[in-house]
């Protein structure tokens, strides 16, 4: 049985560049020996017997590399076959408008011969199985070409690198094949003038995709080559669905942010030299393929975020080309399933000139902790300061509202770490968390703000928050404290839909816990309308702290509204909840033993309107118990558990 070797001599200039740009090249100095010189037998056995297409670079006459697709006639798995371990062979329906196509067809027509560049017959690819998340790479060449048909051809490549893949972005999908497929060309303009823009159709299509196929090309510098020979790449990127986005300036610039991998930095190390790269993306439901290729620079520290918010590594690509085909894709997403979501994905970032960039701008706002109260062990509240840059707009919160703060500046990036299992989201934390805002701000602009929250286990933030009380040597439960240490974040942005509006109420609340947060910040505000607050509100609070949730309550209903009558059904399991120093005359107070009953629901719901707050099964059983007595959705509006 024949032992691979690596199939590398060293990382070559672009993947070392890329690796010292992200201060990792150190690390990874020896790595490149784990890139093996042929498939292992499970890796050869996978791309013939696991796959229902594979995504393959190719390079047009121009040199620029194109991401193709190949697949099968009828989208089913064994369209490859492996006859060694150095060699696949695909048997591939191609379909009009496919970059490949025009390769297989140069290589048939002039016997391999290629009459622009020595790389025109490099290929790799990436075959990942979308159901478990496996994926494996290879590159080489294309070693024959058999035309069968106009769009049917046998590929024998030769394989000359191989490495596993990290799987942790990808997006768990069922495929199935698709029998019967229609292409049409919707677009194919292979060669943008300067001054033109991608099709809104287009644009639509590339931020609202998860996934996309990177193809890239390093080209030897002869002095070099033959320790580092020109070679292609293939490989996937995956995120939410958005994490590309186009610039709105040009309508032809596509950003990809870098998220945290493996560290080899090939496709970016590609780029890095060749300045050029190609982005396939397909819809898994219609089989639509876009197919784009442009010049591109990898930005890295203040050059990557003065174009994407709060993201140090991106590649831009600015679109030379590109080619938009209606149902091409011969596999699709089966009927009735569901995308399984990476929980390694960071939230989607935006570009600073993009709208939604410009209100998560950072540095307008700065919020400092000056002083803070724990309630409990994992409960507690903490006041911020707001400082404002001169000439800004100041910050409007309306009561219900929730402030989303960075503080990378004051707990600073996590370390490298490939995988998480335990907690995937720790791998790209950008250390930007969302709470509601519990005091009332109405009408003012806001100086200050007071976030009641609940440390999370293993929570970066908000362990690094209650680590500072308990440092403090003053700390006693239910005594504020000042704060003296230079905790510092900047405000991101005022977010949320679920506030109190300016007129009369007649509402129910529905609190889970921690879910109570936003009806402090509203008793506040009625508090503070006073005689001019009119309505009843009913809230139901479902808790295992009883005392402490009417603590705060009261706390926030300091000056009774006294046109606005306030019920309290506290749901509990205590026996006893001890109500000394709450002021009973001027709420009323009910006790519930155990969870929220379904005939609840009927007592308090009718014509009202319907605020809900707490964890997700909670929230479900809410809206659930409220639609079974005839409340309409329209009524009710549910709060993201901050």
């Amino acid at each position: 049985m024949a032992v691979s070797i690596s199939g590398l001599k060293g990382w070559h200039p672009g993947e070392v560049a890329m690796q010292t740009k992200l201060g990792f090249a150190e690390a990874m100095a020896s790595t490149w020996q784990k890139i093996e010189d042929r498939m292992r037998e499970q890796h050869r056995i996978f791309h013939t017997s696991n796959l229902p297409f594979i995504p393959i670079t190719t390079l047009d006459d121009e040199g620029r590399p194109w991401a193709s697709i190949v697949a099968g006639a009828d989208g089913e798995i064994g369209f490859v076959e492996g006859p060694d371990l150095k060699t696949l062979v695909v048997n591939a329906r191609l379909w009009p408008g496919e970059p490949l196509l025009d390769t297989l067809n140069q290589y048939v027509d002039r016997n391999g011969q290629s009459p622009t560049s020595p790389e025109r017959y490099l290929t790799a690819g990436i075959g990942i199985e979308f159901p478990t998340r496996r994926r494996n790479k290879f590159a080489g060449f294309i070693k024959d070409v058999k035309r069968t048909s106009n769009m049917d051809f046998k590929l024998n490549l030769q394989v000359d690198q191989t490495t596993g893949n990290c799987p942790k972005y990808i997006n768990i999908r069922k495929l199935v094949g698709q029998k019967e497929t229609k292409p049409v060309i919707a677009y194919e303009k292979r060669h943008l003038t300067q001054f033109e823009r991608l099709p809104n159709e287009v644009i639509d299509f590339i931020t609202s995709a998860d996934t996309v196929f990177i193809g890239s090309v390093y080209r030897s510098d002869p002095a070099t080559a033959e320790q580092f020979p020109s070679q292609t790449g293939m490989n996937a990127r995956g995120g939410l669905p958005g994490f590309m986005r186009v610039s709105p300036s040009d309508g032809r610039s596509v950003v990809l942010p870098d998220y945290s991998g493996n560290r080899f930095m090939s496709s970016l190390g590609n780029v890095e030299m060749s300045k050029q790269v190609g982005l396939t993306i397909v819809s898994f439901t219609t089989g639509d393929v876009l197919y784009l290729t442009g010049r591109a620079d990898n930005l890295v520290g203040p050059d990557a975020l003065n174009i994407m918010v709060k993201h140090a590594s991106i590649t831009v690509m600015k679109t030379t080309g590109f080619i938009f085909i209606r149902d091409a894709l011969p596999v699709r997403q089966q009927f009735g399933t569901e995308v399984e979501r990476s929980p390694y994905s960071p939230k989607v970032k935006y570009l600073v000139e993009e709208p939604e960039g410009q209100a998560s701008a950072v540095g307008a706002h700065k919020a400092r902790l000056t002083s803070a109260t724990q309630l409990s062990h994992d409960l507690a509240v903490f006041r911020f300061k707001v400082t404002s840059k001169p000439g800004v707009e100041p910050i409007k919160i309306r009561p219900g509202q929730a402030v989303a703060l960075d503080f990378m500046g004051w707990i600073g990036p996590p370390a490298y770490q490939h995988m998480a299992n335990s907690a995937p989201g720790s791998v790209n934390d950008d250390r930007v968390r969302t709470w509601t805002v519990s005091s009332a701000h109405e009408d003012r602009d806001v100086t200050w703000f007071d976030m009641t929250m609940r440390e999370m286990k293993g929570g970066a933030v908000t362990g690094a928050l209650f680590d500072v009380l308990r440092r403090h040597p003053r700390n006693q439960w239910e005594r504020p404290i000042t704060i003296n240490e230079d905790v510092v974040a900047e405000v991101v942005g005022v977010t949320g839909d679920f506030f109190l509006g300016p007129d009369n109420v007649n509402m129910l609340w529905v609190a889970g816990g921690i879910g109570i947060t936003p009806f402090l910040s509203m008793f506040g505000a009625l508090s503070e309308r006073r005689a001019k607050a009119n309505g009843d509100v009913v809230l139901a609070l479902s808790t295992r702290e009883p005392e402490m949730m009417l603590r705060l309550i009261q706390s926030s209903l300091r000056h009774a509204a006294s046109k606005v009558r306030v019920r309290i059904d506290i749901f509990t399991r205590q026996e006893y909840v001890d109500m000394e120093g709450i002021d009973t005359k001027s709420i009323q107070i009910v006790l519930h033993k155990g969870r929220i009953a379904p005939d609840y629901w009927a007592e308090v719901a009718s014509g009202r309107d319907v605020l809900i707050c707490g964890p997700g099964g909670f929230g479900d059983a809410a809206m659930d118990g409220l639609r079974d007595v005839g409340v309409p959705d329209e009524n009710m509006l549910r709060e993201g558990f901050y």
